[in-house]
């Protein structure tokens, strides 16, 4: 594990449960050869990023709102199909 040190923040037990928190920007390919993820969380993920994304695109093809979250502000907010906050 002392290699997955540069990796995982910090683990986080429940009950019987370790949760590994990870650094941001790390590939999922490096978490994969470290061990921190199995292939099928791997696989998980990267559909569900792609699930993401093609929701993001049906909603701004119908002209639906996206709700956001501003990192700064620490607060929600909808952008139109136009682009329009």
């Amino acid at each position: 594990m002392a290699s997955n040190n540069s990796i995982v923040k910090k683990e986080i037990k429940i009950d019987d449960m370790t949760i590994k928190v990870i650094k941001r920007n790390i590939p999922t390919v490096k978490l994969v050869e470290q061990g921190v993820i199995s292939e099928q969380d791997a696989e998980m993920d990267k559909r569900a990023r792609e699930a993401v994304s093609i929701a993001k695109r049906q909603a701004k093809v119908c002209n639906k709102p996206i709700a956001m979250y501003d990192k700064e502000k620490k607060k929600p907010y909808l952008v139109t199909a136009s682009g329009r906050k």
